[in-house]
């Protein structure tokens, strides 16, 4: 799939296996608090077998958009959707730490969502630690029917995709 978004000089794409090593290069561009607000983890790596998981596809189960800077190539970050049942997708999002809250979550969140949503995807789940729920209050303000879950670890938010409108 070719760029969906566009922010300056990043671009958004579909992960493709040859992106191993500049996914990993992400990893070292993350503070040790970012990596443990993703993984809910202390991690020193990216997670071997979940690197996998995502390279391997195929995209109907588990999805993956990076946002690469186009001058050099290098991944500023990393959006996932792992399908959880046959309607339900967990959303993941790595923003290394000098590109957060500049819109590539935002624009990566936008080209997940709308392949998920050709793929039959009805529902996103998306988990956050406790006092991080940002994201689920932008998911919140645009997508409808938005349900919370507090668990031990952080905050779950289930939210209904409506499906795009039929071209006539």
């Amino acid at each position: 799939m070719t760029a969906v978004i566009e922010i300056d000089a990043v671009q958004i794409d579909a992960v493709r296996t040859g992106d191993r090593s500049a996914i990993q290069g992400l990893f070292a561009d993350c503070s040790t608090e970012t990596v443990r607000l993703r993984f809910f983890a202390q991690l020193r790596a990216f997670p071997a077998a979940y690197l996998d998981s995502l390279l391997a596809g195929p995209p109907e189960q588990h999805d993956a958009v990076i946002a690469r800077e186009r001058l050099t190539g290098r991944v500023l970050g990393l959006g996932t959707l792992a399908r959880v049942d046959a309607e339900t997708a967990e959303l993941g999002l790595l923003v290394a730490d000098a590109w957060q809250r500049q819109g590539l979550g935002r624009a990566m969140t936008e080209s997940l969502l709308t392949r998920a949503r050709g793929r039959g995807i009805s529902r996103l789940s998306v988990d956050v630690a406790h006092g991080r729920s940002a994201l689920l209050g932008a998911l919140a303000r645009r997508l409808p029917d938005a349900v919370r879950r507090s668990t031990r670890e952080g905050v779950t938010g289930i939210y209904r995709l409506d499906r795009p409108a039929r071209r006539p």
